[in-house]
């Protein structure tokens, strides 16, 4: 119904990006992937915070004006919305280039996404085994054929995902704070 109700065909591969409209995003390699894979359909998320100052905004605004026929922006999406978007889709796609440590992520895979992200170190501490990784167009493109034709491979993608979203969950933390301050009164 989600995917009706935003013009999506029922039986699609939806891969969803979120976050500002900016090359340090992966916004053009999201782009380019979604150029190789007509059949598969691409939903990014967001908009541009900083208005005209965002580096590159001419050239990103042209696309987010006019996308390939597979790709929908949008725009930037109220918080109480983000899970129909979540729910549409198939899989997190973030080819960002650099990040702290996006919300985005967990949010996908509370909500049971399995999550694509470029191969970068700051992942590799913080969501070690829980999140398939490329490093550029060709093997995102690869990562998301895999997922679309290989059930098995998108489930255990969806595992290790769910593994991630355990590991952030706010009951784990909370038990994680509790001890910490147990310790304190104790020690």
């Amino acid at each position: 119904a989600l995917r009706k109700a935003h013009g999506v065909e029922e039986e699609a591969f939806i891969a969803i990006g979120v976050g500002q409209v900016q090359h340090r995003k992966g916004v053009l390699d999201f782009i380019d992937v979604a150029k190789q894979l007509p059949d598969m359909q691409f939903i990014w998320a967001g908009g541009f915070s900083f208005g005209k100052i965002t580096a590159g905004y001419k050239e990103l605004k042209a696309i987010y004006d006019h996308p390939p026929a597979n790709v929908t922006f949008p725009g930037i999406v109220e918080r109480a919305d983000m899970n129909t978007y979540y729910n549409m889709a198939d899989v997190l796609f973030l080819p960002s280039f650099n990040e702290l440590f996006p919300m985005a992520i967990l949010e996908g895979m509370s909500s049971g996404l399995p999550v694509l992200l470029r191969d970068l170190e700051l992942y590799e501490g913080i969501l070690a085994g829980n999140y398939l990784q490329a490093s550029d167009v060709a093997g995102f493109k690869g990562q998301l054929e895999r997922m679309a034709t290989d059930r098995a491979y998108l489930q255990d993608a969806k595992e290790a995902a769910e593994k991630g979203a355990a590991y952030y969950s706010e009951a784990r933390l909370i038990g994680l704070w509790q001890q910490f301050y147990d310790g304190l009164l104790k020690g």
